[in-house]
Order: structure tokens, then sequence, then C-alpha cells
């Protein structure tokens, strides 16, 4: 009898481990194609150097998952549970974690640039070496976690549970506590000398000297640039979304892919710049120099380009629905519609082009 009832404890042991693999299985093949898995059961599924941007795994279970080297930067993982996970190097920057449970987790050297972790629970985690800068912990659980070497320049730690002697081993500057700014790292780490790490650590830099500079990739939102000199800068696929970058030189640079929606550009300089595929819709351009700029295929929708020079510009298959061209100058401008548009779809008044001034929309 004793025989058989361990046999059908077995047997109901291993039933329990399939459907439970079964459904994680299935919740991860779901995730990857959809890039989206809310509330999802993902406990210790394997998802190492994933690329699930902007995934959507709220309230998702990924307790004791394997998730290094994933990137899953502004992704959303509000109240999710990742308690004991693996985040080893793993970029998370803008993702939103608040309320998330990252217990005993291992971010050592994991990258959470403007991450929001406002009521996390970080205990016992291991923050080694992580980028924290610009980071929300407002109200987290910091007790008993590594956060040797750990960059928290920017972060706002204001009322987050955090022992005196973690805090001594981190890098501290222009960081927000309970106790006032802490900013014991500041010259440690050079950013006052380095424009590029200035920018990176706070967010902003104006009127820094940046020519050349590789930003490929980074992120930048809400970003201050005003002024700057970014000629010949390489910024491909950056997310410069609400930037400040008003008056800045940005000519010759290589600006293709970038997110540029609501970025402030009036007066900037962008001659000779390549802005192809870009999204600058609801972008402020006023009186900016676009003069031999290349704006194929870039989405200008609402953005505001009035009394800016076009002269020369590139403009084959770019979306200008709304876009505002009061009193701009498209003069030898190349522009191509798909079929059925022309330039009416734009805003124009007192708008030079080629075959004479444009004022349909004038008031």
């Amino acid at each position: 009898m004793k025989k058989y009832f361990v046999m059908l404890m077995v047997i109901a042991l291993f039933v329990t481990c399939f459907f439970t693999y079964s459904f994680g299985s299935d919740s991860a093949k779901k995730l990857i194609e959809l890039g989206s898995c809310p509330k999802c059961v993902l406990s210790g599924v394997d998802l190492k150097g994933v690329h699930l941007k902007w995934a959507d795994l709220n309230g998702a279970d990924l307790s004791q998952a394997d998730l290094s080297g994933a990137n899953f930067s502004e992704a959303h993982f509000v109240n999710a549970d990742l308690n004991n996970a693996s985040l080893i190097s793993a970029n998370l920057n803008g993702a939103d974690l608040r309320g998330a449970n990252l217990s005993g987790a291992d971010l050592r050297n994991a990258s959470l640039k403007s991450a929001y972790l406002s009521r996390a629970d970080l205990r016992g985690a291991d923050l080694r070496g992580t980028n924290l800068s610009g980071v929300d912990l407002r109200n987290a659980n910091l007790k008993w976690t590594n956060l040797s070497g750990a960059n928290l320049t920017g972060a706002n730690l204001t009322d987050a549970m955090v022992k005196k002697e973690s805090l001594d081993v981190a890098i501290l500057c222009k960081t927000k506590t309970s106790l006032g700014e802490q900013n014991s790292g500041c010259k440690s780490f050079g950013i006052e000398d380095d424009p590029l790490k200035k920018l990176m650590a706070f967010g902003r830099c104006p009127k820094c000297i940046l020519r050349g500079v590789n930003l490929m990739g980074a992120n930048l939102k809400s970003a201050d640039l005003s002024q700057a000199d970014l000629s010949g800068a390489n910024l491909y696929k950056a997310n410069l979304k609400d930037a400040k970058l008003t008056g800045a030189n940005l000519s010759n640079g290589k600006v293709m892919g970038v997110n540029l929606m609501r970025a402030n550009l009036n007066g900037a300089d962008l001659r000779g710049a390549n802005l192809s595929g870009s999204d600058l819709q609801y972008a402020k351009l006023k009186r900016a120099n676009l003069n031999g700029t290349n704006l194929n295929g870039a989405d200008l929708r609402k953005a505001n380009f009035s009394g800016a020079d076009l002269r020369n510009a590139k403009l084959e298959w770019t979306k200008l629905r709304g876009a505002n061209l009061s009193e701009a100058n498209l003069t030898d401008a190349t522009i191509k519609f798909e079929t059925y548009e022309n330039l009416d779809i734009a805003i124009l008044c007192k708008t030079k082009t080629s075959s004479g001034e444009l004022n349909s929309d004038c008031k």
C-alpha cells in the first residue's frame, strides 16, 4: 500500500511539473511573438539575450528567470515578480519597475538609466557596477542591497529604505536622498570635466562641445542640449524625444532613425545633416537652418517649420500632413509624395518654392 502511495505521489509531482513547464513555455512563446505578456507565469524561464524593448510584463511572474544580457529598455514591469531573477548586464534603460519585487535579484553591470523603481523591493539585490543614473528610487526598499560601484548619479532616493554604509560604496553625484543631495562622487567620477559623461549622467549639457561624438542608440529623452555643438555627431537611432536642442549645431550629423518627437529645435543648425527616417512629429523647428538636409522618409507631421530654411533639402516620401511651413523657404528642395498628395497637406502661407510663393492657408 505504501509502495502504491509513493508511486502516486511521484506521478502527481511529474504531472504538476509537466503542466507548469508547458504553461511557462507557452507564455514565453507568447512573449517572444507578441512582445507582451502581462500577468503571465514565466517563473524560471530562460530569456537570455532577448530583445523585447517596450514589452508589457506588468504583473508577470518572472521569479528566478534568466534575463541576463536581455534588452528590456522602456519595458513595463509594474508590480511584476522578479525575485531572485538574473538580470546581469541587462538593458533596462527607461523601464517602468514601479512596485516590482526584485528581492535577491542579480543586476550586476545592468543599465537602468532613467528607469522608474519607486516602491520597488530590492532587498538583498546585487547591484554592483549597475548604472542607476537618473533612476527614480523613491520609497524603494534597498535593505541589504549591494551597491558597490553602482552609479547613482542624478538618482532620487527620497524616502528610500537604505543604509548609509550601502551608499558610501556607490557613486553619488547630484543624488537626492532624505538627508539632502549627495555629491561625494562628482569629482572622482570626472563628470564636470567631461561633457559626454556630464550629458549621460545628468541628461543635460547646454553649450557643450560634442563635435563628432558617438551617441548611437543613446537614450537622451528630455535631455537639454541647447546651443550645444554636435556637428558631425553620430546619433543614429538615438532617443531625443522631448529634448531641448534650441540653437544647437547638428550640421553634417548622422541623425538617421532618431526619435525627435516634440523636440525643440528652434533656431538649430541642421545643414547637411542626414535625418532620413527620423520621427519629428510635433517637433519645433522655427527658423531652423535645414539647407541641404536629408529628410527622406522622415515623419514631419504637425512639426513647426515656420520661417525655416529648407533650400536644397531632400523631402522624398516625407510625411508632411499638418506640418507648418509658413514663411519657410523650400527653393530647390526635392519633394516627392505618395500618389494624390502634394504640398497642400501642409500649412502654407508665404511659403517660398521654386514654383513661386504658396499662400493657400493664409488667414
